[in-house]
């Protein structure tokens, strides 16, 4: 998904799609330990979607309360 993509979206579906990479995240963090994962480089992926959502709804917030 692209930035640009994730910047139309509204706040509620961040959030949703906030909680769904973190699910993601925790998935794949469990998977290593386990040794399941081969592709370790979806850990950073998953880790970088979930930092631009939190901004950008950290950014929404701000200009509709400021």
């Amino acid at each position: 998904m692209d930035i640009k993509e994730i910047r139309k979206m509204q706040i509620e579906e961040l959030k949703k799609k906030l909680l769904d990479e973190e699910k993601n995240l925790s998935k794949l963090t469990y998977d290593v330990s386990l040794g399941k994962l081969k592709d370790t480089s979806e850990i950073k992926k998953s880790k970088k979607i979930v930092a631009q959502v939190a901004t950008i709804i950290k950014e929404k917030e701000i200009l509709k309360n400021g």
